[in-house]
């Protein structure tokens, strides 16, 4: 069947500017009713579903190399059609902006990373539709999945590290997060992007992304590494009266500016610890709940053919001095993570 002759039935799209179809129904939808050229941009692993448009003679056809700018060498193009990561979404997006042309993301991963963009952040073309084929995004959904309940363990890091600190949370952007962030067991497809989607966009109207944004490795490991650390920390954490962090060392070990390091005074430091021992047994109970249900959501992972791993501390290396705003530079403060440089 020849690129563009028929367009089969597609789902409508939905809350988040989502269409459910197949890569080759949504660009030729995308396609129908423009004329000129088409950039197709796309990465090594998603470059097989793009092949019906690249074959397009209308098509010029690029494959994603980490460099937006060798974009804007190319011939005029009236829009723009791109599959990958969210480097490539990203590059995308920017692209359409700065030419003033339609975009069409075709993202691989169940997360929506880089599709959704936060208010005055460049890169917002003024037209994008998303385009979510199920057989491209599929072996992504068990870390779509995990991504749901780093959400929500984002929103219980910014609510304790608010209240230990005196400082504000919440939010009509938050509230929002909290909704969908609430799973108990198994979710379909369909749902863990709808999910995603609308938690993107909660954090692009400011809703906490949470210390795990800052760590590396499955989503999952992130999870139960953070849920442990945090767990320790308000069960048996004793703050260190007389310790004090090498605050340098570990600046230098993270790779951060030292300047950049928000060191308590005595005086915060003594008003945090007396906070701490006020609140640990509400925020324990709390972190608790929010863990209680971790056998029915492994069950599921596994039901969606993701790993579940373990704990890995490594994870945590350089985290306090990389998220300055979350719960772990509390917790280096206290003298309880200096293992952990």
């Amino acid at each position: 069947m020849p690129f563009g002759a028929c367009v089969p039935k597609r789902e409508p799209a939905n809350a988040g500017g989502l269409t459910f179809t197949d890569a080759r129904t949504g660009a030729e939808a995308f396609l129908s009713g423009r004329a000129g050229k088409a950039l197709v941009l796309a990465e090594d692993a998603a470059f097989c579903a793009m092949l019906p448009a690249v074959r397009s003679p209308r098509a010029i056809s690029v494959l994603w190399e980490g460099d937006a700018l060798g974009l804007f060498a190319l011939p005029e193009v009236c829009c723009v059609l791109a599959a990958g990561g969210a480097d490539v979404m990203r590059a995308a997006r920017f692209f359409a902006a700065v030419r003033r042309i339609p975009c069409a993301l075709f993202p691989v991963s169940a997360a929506l990373d880089g599709v959704f963009t936060a208010a005055g952040e460049a890169g917002a073309p003024p037209s994008a539709e998303i385009v979510c084929d199920e057989a491209l995004m599929a072996s992504s959904a068990g870390e779509g999945y995990a991504r749901i309940l780093l959400a929500r363990l984002a929103l219980f890091e910014a609510r304790a590290a608010g209240m230990l600190r005196r400082a504000p949370f919440g939010g009509e952007a938050y509230e929002r997060a909290f909704g969908h962030s609430d799973i108990r067991g198994e979710l379909q497809f369909l749902e863990i992007v709808r999910r995603n989607a609308a938690l993107r966009i909660c954090e692009a109207a400011g809703a906490p992304r949470g210390e795990s944004a800052y760590m590396q490795g499955p989503a999952y490991a992130r999870w139960r590494t953070l849920t442990a650390l945090y767990h320790a920390f308000f069960a048996a954490g004793e703050p260190r009266r007389y310790f004090v962090p090498d605050y340098a060392a570990r600046a230098a070990a993270a790779g951060v500016g030292y300047a950049a390091l928000r060191i308590p005074s005595p005086q915060e430091y003594a008003a945090r610890a007396i906070r701490f021992e006020q609140l640990r047994g509400m925020l324990l109970t709390e972190l608790k709940a929010l863990t209680a249900r971790r056998t029915e959501h492994e069950r599921a992972l596994r039901t969606l053919g993701a790993a579940v791993p373990a704990p890995d501390l490594k994870l945590l290396r350089g985290l306090p001095e990389r998220a300055e705003e979350g719960l772990t530079p509390l917790i280096r403060d206290f003298g309880l993570m200096d293992a952990l440089i």
